[in-house]
């Protein structure tokens, strides 16, 4: 088995990547990516790692994309598979991709606290991260933890909607790349883009929103994705009916266009109770990837 979706305390997660290949190794996987969020800086570790443990080991990105409500493109993410780390053209649009999610979260910070009237400070946000990849589950332990009287009758869902698209704190970040300028970082980096947990985004036509993005030139989709742990099924009566009906929809997409197959559990370093490996992507899938190269 392999899981081709991962994040490091590079980003969101809460393992080294050391960590990441460690635990791989010891579930026996024979492939693994490291998809930390807008960022590379984990990689070179993890590639050490796996050269050490003999794992395969790719190098990857998820980008955060640029809202477009029109094209129904919203808190839509787009996977960099096998891609180049020291690509210069993808390390300056990492540094614009960066410097924005920061200014962000800054924003909403601010806005959570003197608009809204939330105990929360960016510094307590940034000292949660420990990182400059600073995302919205940051935000959301802080306001918890500083707050759990004034929301304990909230879902952790509501929680993230309010500084969401659309929420009351939401802010938008001054840069981020669009569908079509993530897809072409992650070629220019020599990787492979793909769709990433499709059946999250709230669309009208789950097919038509796949061939948006193909005619963008998304080459690939994830199906084996962990939905009945995540937003916005987990803790739902759809939950089941996601993690059975979900993959078989998008793994017959797949194959009507004729798509790389990918698949990851987008662990985190056991939140939501997921482990490396849950979703059991196969073999089969790595070697169609390493065919391109």
């Amino acid at each position: 088995m392999i899981d081709l979706h991962l994040h490091s305390n590079a980003s969101d997660g809460l393992d080294t990547p050391q960590q990441l290949v460690q635990k791989a190794n010891n579930l026996n996987l024979k492939a693994i990516a490291l998809t930390d969020h807008d960022t590379i800086d984990g990689i070179e570790e993890f590639l050490l790692a796996g050269e050490e443990k003999r794992l395969i080991t790719l190098s990857g990105i998820e980008f955060s994309i640029k809202h477009e409500p029109e094209r129904e493109i919203r808190d839509v993410h787009i996977v960099g598979l096998n891609i180049d780390p020291s690509s210069s053209y993808l390390i300056n649009i990492l540094k614009k991709q960066r410097k924005g999610r920061i200014q962000q979260k800054k924003e909403i910070c601010k806005r959570l606290a003197q608009e809204l009237g939330y105990n929360i400070t960016f510094e307590e946000v940034k000292n949660i991260a420990q990182s400059d990849t600073i995302g919205r589950p940051h935000i959301v332990e802080v306001l918890i933890r500083n707050n759990s009287e004034r929301l304990q009758a909230f879902t952790k869902d509501q929680i993230f909607k309010i500084i969401s698209l659309g929420g009351e704190a939401y802010v938008d970040r001054e840069f981020e790349v669009s569908l079509e300028k993530s897809i072409e970082v992650i070629k220019r980096a020599q990787g492979i883009p793909i769709l990433a947990h499709p059946g999250i985004y709230e669309v009208s036509d789950r097919k038509s929103f796949v061939e948006l993005c193909i005619n963008a030139g998304i080459e690939g989709i994830e199906i084996q994705y962990p939905y009945n742990k995540n937003r916005p099924y987990v803790g739902t009566e759809k939950a089941e009916w996601a993690q059975q009906y979900l993959p078989k929809y998008y793994h017959n997409l797949v194959n009507q266009f004729n798509l790389i197959k990918s698949g990851g559990s987008d662990y985190h370093g056991g939140k939501k109770g997921l482990k490396i490996g849950e979703v059991e992507v196969p073999d089969s899938y790595l070697d169609e990837i390493l065919e391109k190269f």
